[in-house]
């Protein structure tokens, strides 16, 4: 009665008729608490020609499948974590090398004397249980797992073992059709070494030409890349190879060009995972005739041999695995989850058995049986036990570089926008909550509401570029009389932890980035980066860092090293880190103690004098060069560091620069003085405390405060006292607003030692912001070692970030109430 409606004929309704199956059969799946892989298989087997026969698999099908199998290919090279492949790369080996091995041994034993073929056919249909298709990769994806190491490896296994398996078939098809001779493995070598090294030499460099002066927007990056993905796995098809690996190579080769905080990458994962990748699945449920399995005994005795080779196999591989690298349970049973599905790579093998005669009917329906079943099951298992790899990755403690944090983003110039937006969401977390916040500010004024309308329309494009990577974003505009006032104020009102901003040149030479962001950096205390990028962020390969010395007692130093490293992570960059010591160790520790983990390499200075002549040296065109610097008066400033950004400017302008400005306190701390080791009341005892110095000079101050311990030697008091004299007219060190430390290294002590001065007036001094109410004297000895020093500056430091300083010592009536605040009720 229908078989004059059925095979659809008309391409617009079997089109239509997919991508109902598409919105349909998940919705039902997730109805019977089943994965949606299975119910758009399951909807494939059920309307097609060895079923209903609503659809035909015809060139139609078979197109939009084959494009699915690449397209999942290319998904898992785009989405790979290199850095942690790299890592784990034993990892794939030996998972490849088992999950290729143990199959095609055991295989090949169960064809041969169970199903009674000879050892060519048995090979070859044992290398099917060895290969496996990434049919479940979306499940992981989605679940936000594909940098997880579990799914890495299997992944990277994946590679291995399709390979290999693709190797024997070339070997016994040509074995078979009187083709292998002495000329063929060489004849195969060399094609694999030209295709594959010409790819990773070529594409990498039209990808970045193609990003720096092609991809104008969104649709034109798009279409480029799909363009590479197809081209990459034809050329593939013609070295001898089958196309996914070529989608594979080419996802792989991208993956540093699209970061994973993207609208591009965005784009490609939605295209995939709504159109494609589910035609895929329904082809493969197509493939499926389940009538003959009832209709023969041999067919139902292949099938059964060919399921339970592919099963447990693919399980002792996994096992194994999990057992080598000591893995969770769970992580081997989300690997055996992701590598058990027989598709694409099983039956381009079987078909071409069967096409050239080694393998019979019976044989091409058993493997269309074995990847019903091996899809069902792996489907099953991922979706159970990726979940609870994800739960587990939750609740174990991120790092603190991965802290949820407000970004400020003001926004000024149209050319600058796009880069500044995206330099955000690289470094905002993928699971934070908290939306990105560009900001706009207008003179208030007459015709305040025409400007207010221009800066709308710039705000726009930015909502346009977050929303399309998924990213959260609240828009702000504010009219004030003053740009940097605005800034500020939006800061405080937001309760901003992060503010990423742009700069060109500043035309003053006594300005470090110009009056705005300047006046920004000076009254701000949350982590500031300042960005003059003039090519895409993308295109990075490496991320130079430069940390000057010192910067390592600053409070947020750890915060801005990680905050770098998530930067350098989401480029998929390696990293170049120089500094001196014994900065350069800690910086070192941050990186190597915490999660995600890079390519990093270290340089270490002499002084860091030798910085730019350093990067006259090692700078490259596709390097981003990130200098950690920090606000003047604080512990680590020096004047040098603010002439460094105009020179680096200078230098090398046509190299992208990221200039980072710790936090006055790391994220997540609350105030008070719990974090760090308290200082030992020996440190500064109760007779180094003088708090009546209102009127005395500086000079006398000091004097006074030396009195305690260099009363009987006359020389030393007085030639220390000329000296602290002397930096306080030059380079006092100002640790907060109104509080000074002068130091200095002598041969009279013998432990670093501290002493406080307090004037309620304050003395006027040259580079601090306001008079100096509070004054420190630390004195550590010429002997120790420079690490001493330092860390008695830390020490010291570090107490005062905590409340403010100034105003809460000049309110103080005695000593005691001064050692109280310090040392608590010890």
């Amino acid at each position: 009665m229908f078989e004059q409606f059925f095979p659809v004929k008309d391409p617009v309704l079997i089109f239509a008729l997919l991508m109902l199956i598409v919105l349909v059969a998940p919705l039902l799946s997730v109805k019977l608490k089943l994965p949606g892989i299975i119910g758009l298989i399951v909807t494939g087997i059920v309307l097609g020609p060895h079923a209903l026969g609503v659809l035909k698999r015809g060139l139609e099908i078979e197109l939009l499948g084959m494009v699915g199998l690449l397209y999942i290919m290319f998904l898992a090279g785009l989405e790979l974590d290199r850095i942690q492949f790299i890592r784990h790369r034993n990892h794939s080996l030996g998972f490849g090398v088992l999950t290729f091995s143990l199959p095609l041994f055991l295989g090949s034993l169960l064809v041969r004397y169970i199903l009674g073929f000879n050892w060519p056919a048995s090979i070859l249909l044992a290398s099917c249980f060895s290969s496996h298709t990434l049919i479940t990769y979306p499940i992981a994806s989605r679940l936000g797992l594909t940098r997880q190491r579990s799914v890495t490896t299997a992944v990277g296994g994946t590679i291995i073992t399709d390979t290999a398996a693709l190797l024997v078939l070339a070997v016994i098809a040509a074995s078979h059709k009187g083709e292998g001779g002495v000329f063929f493995w060489p004849q195969l070598f060399f094609f694999m070494i030209v295709y594959v090294a010409g790819t990773i030499f070529l594409l990498p460099r039209l990808s970045r030409w193609f990003f720096r002066n092609i991809a104008t927007d969104g649709v034109v990056s798009f279409t480029g890349v799909l363009t590479a993905v197809f081209l990459c796995a034809y050329l593939a098809h013609l070295s001898g190879f089958e196309p996914i690996i070529g989608a594979f190579l080419a996802g792989l080769i991208l993956n540093s060009f699209i970061p994973e905080k993207s609208a591009l990458m965005n784009r490609i994962q939605f295209v995939g995972h709504s159109l494609f990748i589910p035609f895929f699945l329904i082809s493969v449920g197509m493939l499926v005739n389940v009538g003959m399995l009832f209709s023969k005994t041999q067919t139902m005795v292949i099938a059964a041999v060919m399921v339970f080779a592919g099963l447990t196999t693919k399980w002792g591989a996994a096992y194994g695995t999990q057992k080598i690298f000591k893995y969770t349970a769970d992580e081997g049973k989300l690997i055996y989850g992701l590598s058990v599905n027989q598709a694409a790579a099983t039956l381009a093998a079987v078909l071409v058995g069967y096409n050239i005669g080694i393998f019979t009917e019976p044989v091409l329906t058993g493997t269309v049986i074995m990847i019903l079943v091996t899809s069902l099951t792996g489907s099953w298992i991922t979706d159970r036990y990726a979940r609870r790899v994800a739960i587990k990755e939750e609740e174990e403690p991120y790092q603190s570089s991965e802290t949820p944090h407000r970004v400020l983003v003001p926004l000024a110039n149209p050319q600058t926008a796009e880069e500044l937006m995206n330099l955000a969401m690289l470094l905002r977390r993928r699971s934070s909550q908290e939306p990105i916040y560009p900001l706009t500010i207008v003179e208030s004024g007459d015709n305040a509401d025409e400007r207010i309308a221009g800066a709308e329309k710039l705000l726009g494009h930015a909502v346009v570029q977050a929303l399309e990577a998924d990213i959260p974003v609240t828009p702000i505009t504010r009219a004030a009389i003053d740009t940097s006032i605005g800034i500020q104020q939006a800061i405080v009102d937001l309760r901003i932890s992060v503010i990423v901003s742009g700069w060109r040149d500043s035309s003053s030479q006594s300005r470090i980035f110009g009056r705005v962001l300047d006046s920004v950096l000076d009254n701000s205390t949350q982590m500031m980066l300042v960005s003059r990028c003039l090519a895409p962020t993308n295109t990075t390969k490496r991320v130079v860092l430069a940390v000057p010395p010192l910067i390592d007692h600053q409070a947020g130093f750890a915060t801005a090293i990680e905050a770098v490293k998530t930067l350098t992570h989401q480029l998929d960059a390696s990293l170049l880190m120089a500094s001196v010591a014994p900065t350069m160790e800690k910086a070192r520790k941050i990186i190597q103690d915490s999660l995600p983990k890079l390519q990093e390499k270290d340089v270490q200075l002499d002084s860091w004098q030798e910085l730019i002549p350093w990067l006259e040296k090692t700078l490259e065109e596709n390097d981003l060069l990130v200098i950690v610097s920090v606000r003047k008066g604080r512990l680590a400033w020096q004047p040098n560091l603010n002439r460094l950004p105009r020179l680096i400017s200078e230098k090398f302008s046509d190299i992208n620069q990221v200039f980072v400005y710790p936090p006055d306190k790391p994220w997540g701390d609350g105030i008070g003085m719990k974090k760090g080791k308290a200082l030992h009341p020996s440190f500064l005892p109760a007779n180094h405390i003088q708090l009546g110095l209102s009127e005395s000079t500086i000079s006398e101050a000091i004097h006074r405060l030396l009195w305690e311990v260099f009363s009987k030697r006359q020389a030393t008091l007085k030639k220390i006292g000329k000296n602290l004299t002397e930096m306080a007219g030059s380079e006092p060190m100002e640790l907060s607003p109104g509080v000074v430390l002068l130091h200095r290294h002598i041969s009279e002590i013998e432990t670093s030692t501290a002493f406080l001065g307090i004037n309620k007036e304050g003395w006027k001094l040259p580079f601090v912001s306001q008079n100096a109410r509070v004054l420190f004297i630390l004195l550590s000895s010429r002997d120790a070692p420079p690490e001493t020093h330092l860390k008695a500056l830390a020490d010291l430091a570090r107490p005062l970030h905590h409340f403010q300083a100034a105003e809460q010592l000049t309110k103080l009536n005695s000593v005691d109430e001064v050692l109280k605040l310090f040392y608590g009720n010890r």
